[in-house]
């Protein structure tokens, strides 16, 4: 039988039968996969030690004929402790899981995990902003889920205007001149950021950015619902 070995981020785990532990991860390499891990619940168990959640793990596991994998060894690669210390901050790390699971298949690019291994990276450090990152994540898979924002002209193709206040078009995804819109050219300026950059924390030094990406939120939010 086939082993394959591949970086994994635990998106969700049951416990089944006595000892034994059900897993779906999201791999680097191979999308996302199901495991179990037999006798992992044990208080002995050699591979307890690479299944912590909010962690990326290398993970060795043997192809059978179901979809349903043997988990054979697993070794801690990053375990991102410092998000447990704060609660708002673990509540949004496991909603990343719980948005990543819902929208990949088996099948999905290893972008998804490169993004949510940022992601955490960003929740589990303290100089981070969480609304930065939490928007900086929504964008991203956002765009990996095949809808672009129009973030570069308004809808209809006129330049963005300083001194003016924009609301969004869902319909043509992009923003509009609207004198009681509550999106202003720094919002806009912020998306195009996100874009840019790989990594929440490298915008650190961008100023405002941590409300902007909270007044944001909603707005990526909604976006995803309707894809």
């Amino acid at each position: 039988m086939k082993t394959v070995v591949d970086q994994a981020i635990i998106l969700r785990r049951i416990n089944y039968g006595e000892a034994d532990r059900i897993l779906t991860l999201l791999t680097k390499e191979h999308g996302k996969v199901s495991c179990i891990a037999k006798g992992a619940r044990r208080p002995k168990s050699k591979l307890a030690g690479g299944l912590e959640l909010l962690s990326v793990s290398s993970i060795s596991y043997i192809e059978g004929r179901s979809e349903l994998k043997t988990i054979v060894s697993t070794q801690l690669t990053t375990h991102y402790g410092n998000i447990v210390n704060d609660l708002p901050r673990t509540m949004l790390a496991y909603d990343f899981l719980k948005l990543i699971d819902a929208r990949t298949e088996h099948e999905c690019e290893e972008a998804y995990f490169t993004v949510l291994e940022s992601a955490l990276e960003g929740l589990n450090s303290s100089d981070t902003n969480a609304h930065v990152t939490h928007a900086w994540f929504l964008a991203c898979i956002l765009q990996l889920s095949g809808t672009h924002m129009n973030i570069e002209k308004q809808v209809g193709g006129a330049d963005y205007e300083e001194d003016a206040t924009y609301a969004y078009d869902f319909d043509n995804m992009g923003f509009f001149a609207h004198p009681s819109g509550t999106f202003t050219p720094k919002h806009i300026k912020l998306l195009r950021l996100f874009s840019k950059v790989n990594a929440p924390s490298h915008l650190l030094h961008v100023a405002g950015a941590g409300e902007l990406s909270e007044e944001l939120v909603p707005l990526l939010r909604y976006g995803l619902q309707q894809v």
